[in-house]
């Protein structure tokens, strides 16, 4: 980020830090008197060289927890350097590692009974707080400003806690098949399983031949910056926590095809920052005839912090759904192919057993309809999808 935004971050975070993270950690940060959550939803931001003006509009504000509670751009690493000197990072993004200095904090006083700071940044001689720009405690959506006045530039830091009922980070799941709930999911920071029925997912690879996308079970943390499917336990984000931060064994996902970004900010100027979808490499999660499928998208640009699959060779960009598989799954699929000659005669089977044709050529099969059948001839047997 290019100026004042990290530095005012940065300064929240080790504020929080000397009165109650005795270590690093991961944090909210809210407004003590609007009660509005910090989000950062791009990365820019400047400040001039003599600290008159200041851009710090890629953090925005919100009420409410309930929407917080599920969002990854919530969610800020706040890592001592030194004396009273402070780092954080926070959708991919590091104070130090764009301005290479670090910032000023002072305690301010209690705020209806809890600590609350002054965050603020010095350059050529002056300074600026960071402060909720409104204050109206009423209004939803506010934004962070370097002009902001008494209380509304006291802050408090919520450190991230899977069991606590208003600092926990939950999936809400977008997507329902075959009676559970997923979510694609892409963070910036490590996560493992709290609630239990959450599990996690990547694609290993896909097949264009079978029009498939394998997914393996992730075992352990998920490393920051890696994109996953998030099957969830039920619809509601407080039964489906996730701990944040490394826990165990991390995995390794070098393989993994899913990819994401940190930002989709349709503010034109200085704060525009999206990713336009391109349809012949990228496919979206969906659900097509009742199952995970990885499809063509109609949307002009990449959604935020949601996985997306990735394809890697102009073999894969004709198919235009890839429908998810298991491991198990895949093996049986290409176990199968070839088995029965192209020009026998096979008898077709639904998965439940029914007959669906009876004496038909191998290459007839395709004029069926969309589904999974199994093919019988003589004494052998294949599964098909067809799509």
């Amino acid at each position: 980020m290019k100026k004042i935004l990290l530095f005012f971050l940065s300064g929240l975070f080790s504020l929080s830090v000397v009165a109650e993270l005795n270590g690093n950690g991961y944090y909210r940060v809210q407004n003590a008197l609007t009660k509005r959550y910090a989000y950062l939803f791009d990365d820019k931001g400047k400040i001039d060289t003599t600290a008159t003006t200041a851009d710090v509009q890629a953090l925005q504000l919100f009420s409410g927890f309930l929407r917080a509670s599920s969002d990854p751009s919530t969610i800020f690493y706040i890592s001592n350097a030194g004396g009273s000197n402070y780092d954080i990072a926070g959708q991919g993004t590091s104070v130090h590692g764009f301005l290479n200095e670090y910032l000023h904090i002072v305690s301010g006083k209690k705020y209806d009974g809890v600590q609350s700071y002054y965050i603020y940044a010095s350059k050529g001689g002056g300074s600026k707080y960071l402060g909720d720009i409104d204050t109206n405690k009423e209004v939803e959506h506010g934004l962070a400003s370097a002009d902001a006045s008494k209380d509304t530039r006291l802050w408090y830091f919520n450190p991230l806690d899977a069991a606590s009922e208003d600092s926990y980070f939950g999936i809400a799941p977008t997507l329902t098949a075959g009676g559970k709930y997923y979510h694609p999911l892409f963070a910036g920071f490590p996560f493992s399983a709290y609630s239990e029925g959450v599990k996690f997912y990547y694609v290993s690879h896909v097949d264009s031949r079978h029009k498939v996308a394998v997914m393996k079970e992730i075992e352990g943390t998920v490393p920051a910056g890696k994109a996953v499917i998030v099957e969830c336990s039920n619809p509601l984000a407080t039964d489906n926590r996730l701990n944040i931060g490394n826990s165990g064994s991390v995995a390794n996902l070098d393989d993994n095809m899913l990819s994401g970004v940190y930002f989709d900010n349709d503010t034109y100027r200085a704060h525009y920052n999206r990713t336009p979808y391109d349809k012949d490499t990228m496919r979206l999660l969906s659900v097509v005839n009742g199952k995970l499928t990885f499809t063509v998208g109609k949307e002009e640009f990449l959604p935020r912090n949601q996985a997306y699959l990735q394809l890697t060779n102009s073999d894969q960009y004709p198919v235009a759904d890839y429908t998810l598989v298991s491991e198990d799954e895949y093996n049986d699929m290409v176990a199968a192919v070839e088995a029965i000659p192209a020009t026998a005669l096979v008898d077709v089977y639904s998965l439940d057993g029914r007959l669906v044709k009876a004496g038909i050529s191998k290459t007839d099969v395709s004029t069926l309809g969309k589904g999974l059948y199994i093919i019988k001839s003589n004494t052998l047997s294949e599964k098909l999808i067809l799509h």
